[in-house]
């Protein structure tokens, strides 16, 4: 059987499930409707699906076939705060202030669901034995949901796991990210007249000030590639009020999760001498964390073998017209978007709005890392994991914004969500014909963590809602 055609063939059916979460457009933990979408899609092509998972509502396990090897895939399905958007080339929110999938995340699990059902339909006609799944990860825009579903096991039979992202290039997506903690820091203090008895209060705001600045003076002495960012987050304040009640929310994070933790542990210590130092009392409000991901170099080999074995993605002439006006909504961004291109791969894109081409491997990417964060990262840990990029918009384009919104709901991310569904499907078929391909991959895991056992950012008991 051609994974291509049986992509093609369940189209229609693909486009509406992807169109469907877009416009449901739910954020993190509640996203009651996509989820149900999906997992009923996934019983009508004969999956057995766990939709009962102990404290994560929206989270799914959806198996076939049987035996190993157990290939899996991921979906995400959650949306951005605030970037509700028409699929219009201009800013128009569908409800102002509403959620919407500036992440692209309806495509991405919908490509997840195609790849799955393709390597379905492979298993059933007997051309291939093992098992294909598909997990439906929760709330990735709170880096927690696969994180909480590693710490509950559900990860440990994989053999191996493949997944995508939408992106500015068709790309493997060979370089790691960034391990976070984060955390709110919630002071409470005494309230009073800040003209008349200043001296009978205890202001929570100068405690977070005072946090803040100890902050400041712990990034000289953190390890390179180390940051820290925050919020501060007060109740309305009048400056004739010693305020009583401020929280500062911050983010910790690290090319390497051991350090992002123990740079995590110093903040706290930060935020608890804050509390010394103003006679104010600290709740420290634990959010999650992630480990860093460790894309594994066997499986992206097979998987640039498949994305190398696909036809390139065609556009419209009104897709072009579409994808030229985007680009103006984003002036000078075209331009360095085409010379990162050009230094990454030595490829000249100056005349294109959209990528083309699929790009090579690359040792010298390979070599950096990503400054944000991806929860994928803990499932690298315990099963060798790599993933693509598609292009589902274009080059002037960045993430987490209106733009990806309109794109995601647009024909020109729905042409790019069904070719990252066939060339994860197409990849992970060479796993199941070569299980010797996964046997490199585990030896390559093994040596990457060098003996050392994976340890969840989460401490025993967390609930991530």
């Amino acid at each position: 059987m051609n994974i291509k055609d049986i992509i093609k063939d369940k189209e229609k059916e693909f486009i509406d499930v992807a169109f469907d979460i877009w416009t449901y457009a739910e954020v993190g933990y509640k996203e009651f409707k996509s989820s149900k979408r999906l997992c009923d899609c996934l019983r009508e092509e004969g999956f057995k699906v766990n939709s009962d998972i102990p404290g994560l509502p929206t989270a799914f396990v959806a198996e076939y076939g049987s035996g190993r090897p157990i290939v899996a895939f991921w979906s995400e399905y959650d949306a951005l705060p605030g970037l509700s958007q028409k699929v219009k080339a201009s800013k128009e929110p569908s409800v102002e202030g509403a959620p919407g999938h500036g992440c692209g995340h309806n495509l991405l699990g919908t490509a997840s669901l195609a790849a799955a059902v393709a390597i379905k339909e492979l298993i059933k006609s007997g051309e291939i034995k093992g098992t294909v799944r598909l997990y439906g990860t929760p709330a990735e825009e709170l880096l927690t949901g696969k994180v909480v579903m590693v710490k509950m096991g559900l990860f440990d039979d994989v053999d191996a796991v493949i997944g995508w992202h939408p992106e500015r290039l068709n790309m493997v997506m060979e370089t790691p990210t960034s391990a976070v903690y984060q955390a709110k820091f919630h002071y409470k203090g005494k309230t009073a007249h800040a003209a008349v008895d200043p001296w009978n209060g205890r202001s929570a705001l100068d405690a977070v000030e005072l946090l803040n600045i100890s902050a400041n003076y712990l990034r000289e002495h953190v390890p390179p590639g180390t940051t820290l960012h925050y919020s501060t987050i007060t109740d309305p304040l009048a400056p004739n009020i010693v305020p009583e009640n401020a929280t500062a929310w911050y983010f910790v994070r690290a090319q390497k999760r051991d350090v992002a933790k123990s740079v995590y542990e110093r903040l706290v210590r930060c935020a608890k001498a804050a509390a010394e130092m103003t006679d104010t009392n600290v709740t420290v409000e634990f959010c999650g964390g992630c480990s860093d991901y460790l894309p594994n170099r066997t499986i992206e080999k097979y998987l640039h073998k498949a994305m190398e074995s696909c036809d390139p993605i065609s556009y419209t002439e009104e897709e072009m017209d579409f994808i030229s006006e985007m680009t103006k909504t984003l002036p000078g961004a075209l331009e360095a978007s085409q010379n990162q291109v050009r230094s990454d791969y030595g490829i000249n894109v100056n005349d294109k709005l959209i990528c083309d081409f699929f790009a090579p491997l690359s040792e010298t990417k390979r070599k950096t890392c990503i400054t944000g964060s991806m929860d994928i990262g803990d499932v690298s840990y315990i099963v060798p994991t790599a993933q693509i990029n598609i292009a589902c918009y274009g080059y002037a384009i960045a993430g987490h914004s209106w733009q990806v919104a309109a794109y995601a709901g647009h024909s020109v991310g729905m042409k790019g969500m069904l070719k990252a569904g066939e060339v994860m499907a197409k990849g992970a078929k060479l796993l199941f014909e070569d299980p010797e391909i996964i046997d490199r991959a585990k030896e390559e895991l093994k040596e990457s963590l060098g003996g050392k056992p994976y340890e969840s950012p989460l401490p025993e008991g967390y609930k991530p809602f």
